[in-house]
């Protein structure tokens, strides 16, 4: 099959587009994690963040490839009649331990926006460049299981998933600054 054939493109513009949608909670993560750093290390804790995400997304994408049978098979089936019926696999255990950690940061910046506004001030300390990159690292890979998934479902073409990661990724960098800029002004918008 030829690499820049219409059928290639036309999945590549999609998987842009999913990585785009699918991406964004992505980047309201990092602009507000990297709001922890020192003012004048914020964009450069965007940018590493997003860099070394897309590394290890594409390495992710490799790795779940070649292991994509680890997702299909079931470690245990639920059978509570009327209740609850499924089974359980990595991709849920995955999916589960996302959305609780989505939940727990939900639930700790509506707490910090609280007492910001009671105490009618902000005290937070700057947290270390390296720690939030690598927490940015490891919640841009817990948060694009969806868009990898989402890729590998729709084509077998490592090199147009990849190459629509490595969009996704840019178009995150373009953005990143004016979404950390845009949540500055308007902290309604944060959670």
């Amino acid at each position: 099959m030829e690499l820049l054939s219409l059928d290639n493109l036309f999945t590549l513009a999609m998987l842009t587009l999913l990585q785009a949608v699918l991406g964004f909670d992505n980047l309201l993560y990092i602009s507000l994690e990297s709001k922890r750093a020192p003012p004048h290390r914020q964009a450069l804790v965007r940018r590493i963040g997003i860099g070394l995400a897309m590394v290890l997304r594409i390495g992710l994408l490799f790795l779940l490839i070649n292991v994509i049978d680890m997702f299909k098979t079931p470690w245990f089936d639920l059978h509570w009649t009327g209740v609850v019926e499924g089974e359980f696999n990595f991709h849920s255990t995955v999916v589960l331990l996302g959305g609780a950690f989505i939940m727990y940061t939900a639930t700790k910046e509506i707490w910090h926006m609280m007492q910001v506004q009671h105490l009618g001030q902000e005290d937070r300390k700057p947290k270390s460049v390296a720690g939030l990159i690598f927490w940015i690292v490891l919640m841009n890979l817990v948060f694009s299981f969806d868009s990898i998934l989402s890729a590998i479902a729709l084509t077998d073409v490592f090199a147009v998933m990849a190459t629509s990661i490595f969009i996704g990724a840019a178009l995150m960098v373009w953005l990143a600054d004016g979404v950390a800029d845009f949540l500055e002004k308007n902290r309604m918008y944060e959670v």
